[in-house]
């Protein structure tokens, strides 16, 4: 359980993240493993099930943008290496009940990923994976189309006092083009 929150703007991606852990009926805050990492030029944002986002956060090699379409980018070079990580690490993403979901973004595309491997983007630049993702949609919706760090802040503020799975401290990362 998470709150993940990301914009796409014009020449900028901003990530946002709560830092709570949530095993069974266990809450852990634990700000040292964080829900967004930098890879490279990427950034990497996790939910759900801890294996495939540790794969991807510490073993995952992204390929590097040569600056072709985004979504056909995705499909042909992000996906099958995302894939190719869960295979040398023995994560069998299909196996049932698998549950997790990523957004990552590169040279500004933000892109959300499922946990079938499927890949979307939103028309209004918004998203938000996780158990408090609607109440942080709720609360930037109307912010649109000049969302800014202290926006995402107060989104996940208000994430958290509605959502159980949610907590501060609150990370934030911003990737320019």
């Amino acid at each position: 359980m998470t709150t993940v929150i990301a914009f796409q703007g014009p020449d900028f991606a901003i990530l946002g993240a709560d830092c709570q852990i949530t095993d069974g009926d266990r809450r852990i805050l634990s700000p040292s493993t964080p829900k967004i990492v930098k890879i490279g030029r990427y950034l990497l944002a996790v939910r759900g099930d801890a294996r495939p986002g540790d794969v991807l956060m510490y073993s995952w090699k992204p390929p590097t943008y040569d600056g072709s379409e985004p979504v056909k980018f995705m499909g042909k070079k992000i996906i099958p290496s995302i894939i190719n990580a869960f295979k040398a690490n023995s994560y069998d993403f299909e196996k049932e009940n698998a549950m997790f979901g990523f957004i990552i973004a590169f040279a500004g595309n933000v892109f959300e990923i499922g946990s079938d491997m499927s890949i979307s983007q939103n028309i209004d630049g918004l998203y938000a994976i996780g158990s408090g993702s609607d109440y942080a949609l709720g609360a930037l919706s109307g912010a649109l189309p000049n969302i800014s760090e202290s926006q995402i802040l107060k989104a996940l503020a208000i994430a958290a006092k509605y959502d159980i799975n949610t907590s501060a401290p609150f990370q934030i990362e911003i990737q320019k083009v």
